[in-house]
């Protein structure tokens, strides 16, 4: 389990390219923009942000930006948290979540973020958050 660096941008997309097929929203399907992709990551890994990989296995990426309140008030959220069929139900997932929360405490910490968030896609497992010390917010819906 490390940070990602720009190295790894080829599997980060190969991965996010599996995270999109197992998606519930059939629009994702046709979206494909590579250089963005790779413009968000590198800007991800210069610091707006971070990704952790566990090669071959499973990543989180998330992103550092302002509240809708503020423009100096910052949040980390997760965009992306996948790991391959194969290694589920192991200790991938839980690494890599792990690893997130002990980022985001540190960057709470030093005052650069104000909190960090996590999302759940409707297809996912049932995870109990609350024991990583998360408190429910809200639901997202689509249309």
């Amino acid at each position: 389990m490390r940070n990602a660096n720009k190295f790894d941008i080829p599997e980060l997309w190969e991965m996010m390219l599996q995270f999109r097929s197992e998606a519930p929203l059939s629009f994702l399907q046709q979206i494909q923009n590579k250089e963005y992709f790779d413009f968000l990551m590198m800007r991800i890994i210069a610091g707006a942000g971070a990704i952790f990989i566990e090669e071959g296995k499973g990543i989180l990426i998330s992103l550092i930006a302002p509240s809708i309140w503020c423009d100096k008030t910052l949040l980390l959220s997760e965009l992306a948290w996948y790991v391959k069929p194969e290694f589920r139900n192991g200790t991938t997932g839980y690494r890599l979540i792990k690893k997130y929360i002990e980022h985001g405490k540190q960057l709470k910490e030093s005052g650069r973020i104000k909190a960090f968030t996590i999302g759940k896609m409707a297809n996912s497992p049932n995870i109990k958050y609350e024991k990583f010390g998360f408190s429910k917010l809200e639901e997202s819906w689509i249309q």
